[in-house]
């Protein structure tokens, strides 16, 4: 077997392999990754050997490959599964995907998990995807914030543990909280640019409360999560209250 880089990477190309548990050399210019019924023993890249090349192969963007079936190592210098590899690289090279707070993921395959070293925001992330839910609605179910959310889910759908399915932006829940030193409500900055992204520039909100319908001016806050952030004033003149739940959608 042999090709470029253009349609598949190292990284997924590994994956393929290791998943049809194949025994031989994958042999880019300069460097190897020798695979023992799919899982690594050996790797070297020009002057790098072990975990150190096996990176550098794993962050080649373009250039030619080729797999000799039945080639086998003559040194070890890896020891583990290359799922755990693979995401220590990913998190190495911060290969976060362009996702959307209203995009839905879902855990693809739990048994996958169990011989995984995962970090603490990525198994608290994981308990909340058996059933498919939205980014969104993922940071407020584990707390974690919405960069947060997107690097490590990006992380997980690399390795092909997550499925991730594009949603169309809606009317989200918000919560009420103070942010004093602002007379413009704010807004998380991902949920905005993806309200922009598809419905065009806008510059106020519609915000139901109970019975009333409100139009709020908006700026775009980093990390606010699923909160509707009103300065002391804006909660008296509109009669809101901190905690309380209210529907947002864009005023077009």
């Amino acid at each position: 077997m042999d090709g470029t880089f253009e349609l598949l990477g190292p990284i997924e190309l590994l994956q393929l392999l290791s998943q049809a548990r194949q025994t031989g050399a994958f042999k880019v210019p300069g460097g190897e990754v020798y695979l023992e019924q799919g899982q690594p023993v050996h790797a070297q890249y020009k002057n790098q050997m072990g975990r150190d090349g096996l990176f550098q192969i794993l962050s080649l963007k373009e250039g030619k490959f080729r797999f000799l079936v039945g080639e086998r190592a003559r040194q070890s210098s890896l020891q583990g599964s290359l799922d755990n590899y693979l995401l220590e690289a990913i998190r190495f090279m911060d290969m976060r995907l362009d996702l959307s707070p209203f995009d839905q993921v879902q855990l693809t395959d739990a048994n996958r998990t169990t011989h995984l070293t995962l970090s603490p925001d990525e198994f608290e992330l994981l308990q909340h995807m058996s059933k498919p839910i939205s980014l969104f609605d993922l940071a407020l179910a584990s707390g974690l914030s919405n960069d947060a959310v997107n690097l490590n889910v990006s992380r997980l759908a690399r390795l092909g543990l997550v499925q991730i399915t594009t949603r169309t932006p809606h009317t989200v829940r918000l919560v009420v909280a103070r942010l004093e030193g602002s007379a413009v409500a704010r807004i998380d900055s991902q949920l905005l640019r993806a309200w922009r992204s598809h419905f065009g520039s806008f510059a106020q909100v519609e915000v139901r409360a109970e019975n009333r319908i409100l139009q709020l001016p908006v700026e775009a806050k980093s990390n606010a999560g699923p909160q509707l952030l009103l300065s002391s004033d804006a909660l008296f003149f509109h009669n809101l209250r901190v905690g309380q739940e209210v529907l947002v959608w864009p005023s077009l």
